[in-house]
C-alpha cells in the first residue's frame, strides 16, 4: 500500500533568528496610516469605491444584456411543436432488490458495461453488485465507515471512495473467476442486520492524503487519473500512476459538494464540471490554470451536476429545488425545471394528492421515516379525481399550504436517460421525479417502492437499466 500526502514546503534558507519580533506596544505602519487619515480623506476612499462598485454593476448589467440579445428562445419556445409525453407513460419495471447494506446508501454507480452496480454505505462496506442477478460480487471493508462517495474505473479494475476522513482511497479489484456470488446469512437476533460472509476481497492500491475537509466527490478520469471535490473549496487531480498529486483547482468560495466528468470523446480526458455552495458552477479543463467557463446558479448550495449526453450541456440541481440546464455553446441557461411551479399549474395540483401525511404508526401503506407516504404515483390520478383530501386540516403537505411544501424541495442528485429526453432528479420529500426536458413538464415518479428518502439515481451506461438508492439500506434495479 502506497500512502501519498502533500505536505508543506518550509524555506529553511532564512535565519529567523536574525529577524527582530515585533513588541507588543509596536503597531503596524497600516494601522498608523489609517489612523493618520482624515475624516475628508475617508470620505473621498468610501465615494471611490462606491464608484467602482457602480462601474462594476453597469459593466456586470451590460454583459447581461448581450446574452440576452444572444439568447433569443429557450428549449420550451423551440420544441413547441414536439409531441408531448403522457403523463404517468415512465412507467419503469422493477427489476431487482439489492439487499445486504445496513444503513443509508451514500453513492451508487454502473460499471462501464452496464452490468455490475458499486454501492457505498455508511455502514462501512463497498458492495460491487450483479445488476442481473442481484448477487454481491465483491465486498470492501472500509477503514472509515463515514464514506460519502465512490466511483468504479472505466477498466472495472480498481474503485475509489472519500468521506469524511478527508482521504481518497483506491481499492484494487480481483477479476471474477468464478460465478459464486458473496454469501450473506441473516442473524437470527437481529432480523433487520446482515451479516456478511464469502468471498470478501480487499487490496489498498494508494492512499491520497491532501485534503483539509471532507471528499464530497470523486470520479476517475480515464483508468489513471482521479479527481476529487472537497469542503475546503478544491477540487485536486491524482496521478495513479506516479502516487502524487497533479494538481489543485482553487476558484469556488464555498464547499465544493459536487462534481462530474463528461462523457468519452476527444475532451473526455481534459474535463469536468464542479458545483459548490457558493451557488455557481465551474467547467475545468486540465490544460488550463483557471475555469474555462463559470456559471451563477443561484443563491442557495449547488448540490448535484450532471453533463448532458452529448457533452454540450448540463443540469445542475439546488438547495432551492431548482433544476437548470446551461449549454456550453451558447454560455446562457436553455431550460429551468422548477417542481413547485409544476405544482402551481392548475392541471397539475391533482398530482399532491397522492401524496397524504400519516401518523408514525399507521401501517396501512408503505410509509416514508419523516411522516409521508406515497399511495402509487406522485402523479397517478383517475378521470381527475383526486386520491386525497385537498382540503384537509392537518394540511402541512397539502395544496392549501403549497408554501411549505415548496420548502422542502432540496434536490439530491440528477442524471439523464440516454437520449437526454428524461431528466430523473431525487428531491428531498417528493421522491424520483422524471422530467421532459423538452416540454419542461413532469410526466411521472418511480420508486414509489423504497421505505425512505430517495438520495441516489443513475442511469446505466447502455440506458436500458435505472438504479436508485434510498435511505432505506436498499438499492432498486428499473428496467427501461
Amino acid at each position: 500500500m502506497q500512502v501519498y500526502e502533500t505536505m508543506p514546503q518550509l524555506d529553511m534558507s532564512s535565519n529567523y533568528e536574525s529577524q527582530p519580533l515585533m513588541q507588543p506596544e509596536q503597531e503596524s505602519p497600516f494601522i498608523e496610516q489609517a489612523q493618520a487619515q482624515t475624516p475628508k480623506q475617508i470620505a473621498s476612499i468610501t465615494r471611490q469605491i462606491d464608484n467602482e462598485r457602480n462601474e462594476a454593476k453597469m459593466l456586470y448589467r451590460e454583459i447581461l444584456n448581450v446574452k440576452q440579445r444572444t439568447q433569443d428562445a429557450t428549449i420550451q419556445t423551440i420544441s413547441q411543436n414536439v409531441t408531448k409525453i403522457p403523463k404517468n407513460s415512465c412507467n419503469l419495471t422493477l427489476y431487482n432488490t439489492l439487499k445486504g447494506h445496513q444503513n443509508k446508501i451514500a453513492k451508487l454507480c454502473w460499471s462501464s458495461d452496464s452490468s455490475k452496480i458499486l454501492s457505498a454505505s455508511q455502514d462501512g462496506y463497498m458492495i460491487i453488485w450483479d445488476a442481473i442477478t442481484g448477487f454481491k460480487k465483491h465486498a470492501i471493508q472500509l477503514e472509515n465507515p463515514w464514506v460519502l462517495t465512490c466511483s468504479y474505473s472505466a477498466n472495472e479494475k480498481l474503485v475509489a471512495s472519500g468521506g469524511l476522513d478527508n482521504n481518497c482511497t483506491i481499492y484494487k479489484i480481483k477479476p471474477d473467476t468464478s460465478n459464486f456470488p458473496v454469501l450473506e446469512e441473516r442473524t437470527l437476533a437481529n432480523s433487520n442486520s446482515y451479516q456478511m460472509q464469502g468471498s470478501f476481497y480487499q487490496s489498498v492500491e494508494s492512499v491520497f492524503k491532501g485534503h483539509t475537509a471532507y471528499i464530497s466527490e470523486c470520479e476517475f478520469l480515464g483508468n489513471n487519473s482521479v479527481i476529487t471535490a472537497s469542503g475546503d473549496m478544491t477540487c485536486a487531480l491524482w496521478d495513479l500512476n506516479k502516487g502524487s498529486k497533479g494538481r489543485d483547482f482553487v476558484e469556488h468560495a464555498g464547499d465544493v459538494l459536487c462534481l462530474d466528468i463528461f462523457p468519452q470523446n476527444v475532451l473526455s480526458d481534459n474535463l469536468f464540471i464542479s458545483g459548490s455552495s457558493d451557488g455557481s458552477a465551474k467547467i475545468w479543463d486540465l490544460r488550463s490554470p483557471t475555469p474555462t467557463q463559470s456559471f451563477s446558479i443561484s443563491n442557495s448550495d449547488v448540490n448535484t451536476v450532471k453533463v448532458f449526453p452529448d457533452g454540450n450541456a448540463f443540469a445542475t440541481g439546488s438547495d432551492d429545488g431548482q433544476i437548470r440546464l446551461f449549454d456550453l455553446r451558447s454560455d446562457c441557461e436553455l431550460g429551468h425545471y422548477s417542481l413547485a411551479l409544476d405544482l402551481r399549474n392548475s392541471a397539475s395540483l391533482q398530482h399532491l394528492t397522492s401524496l397524504t401525511p400519516m401518523s408514525p404508526t399507521d401501517t396501512s401503506k408503505g410509509k416514508f421515516s419523516n411522516g409521508y407516504v406515497h399511495s402509487g404515483s406522485l402523479f397517478n390520478s383517475s378521470n381527475g379525481s383526486s386520491s386525497g383530501n385537498m382540503n384537509a386540516s392537518f394540511d402541512q403537505y397539502s395544496v392549501s399550504s403549497l408554501r411549505s411544501v415548496i420548502e422542502n424541495l432540496g434536490i439530491f442528485s440528477l442524471d439523464f436517460g440516454k437520449s437526454g429526453r428524461f431528466l430523473y432528479a431525487c428531491y428531498s420529500d417528493y421522491g424520483c421525479v422524471v422530467w421532459d426536458t423538452l416540454k419542461n413538464e413532469t410526466i411521472g415518479a418511480i420508486g414509489n417502492e423504497h421505505a425512505n428518502k430517495i438520495n441516489q439515481v443513475s442511469v446505466s451506461p447502455d440506458g436500458i437499466g435505472l438504479a436508485t438508492g434510498s435511505w432505506d439500506a436498499t438499492i432498486k434495479v428499473w428496467s427501461v
